[in-house]
C-alpha cells in the first residue's frame, strides 16, 4: 500500500498541472489568512488611533449634541436630515413654540470639527420604545461618534456648548424639572414673572428674595461657621394668595430653574427621594408643593415615601448643599413641628388674603389707561379681604370692561378656589 502511495504522489508531483494546482491552492490559503490578520490588525489600530462615544435620547446630552449640530455648519454638505421636535410640555406651552432642530437622518454622516475627523452614526430602534429625557415616550435613538485625532474632551465640549445654547436659545422663563423613571427630566420652560406681579399685603415678596439672593451668596459665610450650604423656605396660606406663584417670580429673579417633586407618588421611595435631592440639577430651585401630602405617611398611607425618610432627605448626612427649598402648605398647622424647624424651614412666608391697598395695586395693573374707574372700585371694596386669584379671576373675566370690573361688590367669591401648580 505504502510502494502505491509513493509511487502515486511522485507521479502526482512530476506533473506541472497538479504541482501548480497545489501553489496555486496554498497562494490562496495565504492571501486568504493574510486578509484575515490584516483586516484584523487594521481594526486593532483604529481602534488604538480612534475613540468612539455613544449618546441616547434618554439622556439630556442626546439634546444638547443635536442643538450643537445644528447650531454649527458640521453637517451643511449632508443631503440626508431630519426634523426633530423636543416635545417642551404641551399642557400648558403653545405647540408653536415647541423646539424644532433639524439633526442627521439616520446612518451616517462625516464631517470634520477643529482637525477633527469624526464619523457619525445615528440609529433609530423604533421597536425598542423607551422614555426619553423629556419624559416623552417614543423609540430609542442613538448617536456614535468616532472621532480621529480627538479626545473624549472634545464630545464633553460639544455637549457643554449645546447645553449652553439649550439654556439661552428661545427661553420664556424657568425651565420645569420633574422626576420621571430615569431621573429629572426637563419639561420645559414656563413664561417669566415679574416680583412686581405678586400681589401682598407687605414686603413679603421682596424680603424673601433678598434672603434668597443672600444665601446663594454666602458659601464661604456658612463654611466659615461649619454650617451645611442649606436653606429651607415654608410659603403657607390659603389656596390661590400666590405661593406657586411667588416660586415662579424668584426664580425667574434668580435666573434660576426650578425642580419640582410631587412628595405624595406612590412609587417615590425613601431612597428615590435621597437620590433625586441629591442630583437635582443645577441652577435649579427645589420646589415641594403642598407639603402636609407627606404627613399621611405616619397614618399608614400607602405613600411611598415616609415621614422620616423626607427628613433625612432635606437634611441628613447625605444630603445636599448649596439649593434653596421651597415647601408650600394650605395647612401649616397640620404639619409636624420637626419639618418645619430651622434648619429645614429658616424662614417662614405667609401669604394671605389682601386688602383694599393691594386689591387697587391689581385693578390699576389690569386697566392702567382706566384710572377714572379706580375711585369707584376702592368705593365698592370696602373692608374686604379676598383672595388674590378670585379678584384676578374677576378682572380676568371684565378684562374688555373696566367699568363693570371696578364694581367689586357685584363679584361672586367664591372660597377656597384652587391655586395653579407650578407646571400650570
Amino acid at each position: 500500500m505504502s510502494e502505491f502511495l509513493n509511487s502515486f504522489f511522485a507521479d502526482a508531483f512530476s506533473s506541472d498541472i497538479f504541482a501548480g494546482g497545489i501553489a496555486l491552492g496554498l497562494i490562496g490559503v495565504g492571501a486568504t489568512v493574510a486578509g484575515l490578520w490584516g483586516r484584523r490588525a487594521l481594526r486593532m489600530l483604529w481602534r488604538r488611533i480612534t475613540i468612539s462615544v455613544t449618546v441616547d435620547n434618554r439622556s439630556p446630552a442626546f439634546k444638547f449634541l443635536c442643538l450643537w449640530l445644528e447650531q454649527g455648519d458640521h453637517l451643511s454638505r449632508s443631503r440626508r436630515l431630519q426634523v426633530t421636535q423636543f416635545a417642551e410640555g404641551d399642557d400648558w406651552r403653545p405647540t408653536e413654540d415647541a423646539r424644532i432642530l433639524m439633526v442627521p437622518s439616520e446612518g451616517r454622516h462625516i464631517f470634520l470639527e477643529s482637525r477633527i475627523l469624526c464619523i457619525l452614526d445615528r440609529s433609530i430602534e423604533r421597536k425598542a420604545r423607551t422614555e426619553s429625557f423629556s419624559g416623552q415616550d417614543g423609540p430609542l435613538e442613538a448617536l456614535k461618534f468616532t472621532l480621529l485625532g480627538g479626545g473624549v474632551g472634545a464630545v464633553q465640549n460639544w455637549i457643554e456648548i449645546g447645553a449652553k445654547i439649550a439654556a439661552t436659545r428661545d427661553r420664556i422663563g424657568p425651565g420645569i424639572h420633574t422626576l420621571a423613571r430615569h431621573g429629572w427630566s426637563a419639561a420645559g420652560d414656563v413664561p417669566r414673572r415679574s416680583l412686581a406681579s405678586i400681589v401682598t399685603e407687605g414686603d413679603e415678596a421682596e424680603a424673601l428674595l433678598a434672603d434668597v439672593r443672600w444665601f446663594y451668596a454666602s458659601r464661604d459665610w456658612y463654611a466659615s461657621r461649619g454650617v451645611p450650604w442649606r436653606r429651607g423656605y415654608l410659603l403657607y396660606g390659603p389656596p390661590g394668595t400666590g405661593k406657586s406663584s411667588l416660586i415662579r417670580a424668584i426664580a425667574s429673579e434668580l435666573g434660576s430653574d426650578i425642580a419640582t417633586l410631587d412628595l405624595n407618588r406612590s412609587t417615590l421611595s425613601d431612597d428615590a427621594l435621597r437620590d433625586a435631592l441629591g442630583s437635582v440639577p443645577k441652577n435649579a430651585l427645589i420646589a415641594f408643593e403642598d407639603i402636609d401630602a407627606v404627613n399621611a405617611a405616619r397614618e399608614g398611607s400607602k405613600t411611598g415615601v415616609s415621614f422620616s425618610g423626607l427628613l433625612n432627605a432635606i437634611d441628613g448626612v447625605a444630603a445636599q448643599e448649596g439649593r434653596a427649598l421651597f415647601m408650600t402648605t394650605n395647612h401649616r398647622e397640620r404639619l409636624d413641628p420637626a419639618l418645619i424647624r430651622p434648619g429645614r424651614a429658616d424662614m417662614h412666608v405667609e401669604l394671605g388674603p389682601i386688602g383694599l391697598e393691594a386689591a387697587a395695586e391689581m385693578f390699576v395693573r389690569f386697566f392702567p389707561d382706566a384710572v377714572q374707574h379706580a375711585e369707584t372700585f376702592t368705593a365698592s371694596f370696602g373692608d374686604r379681604r379676598i383672595i388674590p386669584a378670585v379678584l384676578q379671576g374677576w378682572l380676568l373675566r371684565h378684562h374688555d370692561d373696566p367699568a363693570t370690573a371696578a364694581r367689586i361688590d357685584r363679584m361672586d367669591v367664591r372660597p377656597d378656589p384652587a391655586e395653579a401648580s407650578l407646571t400650570s
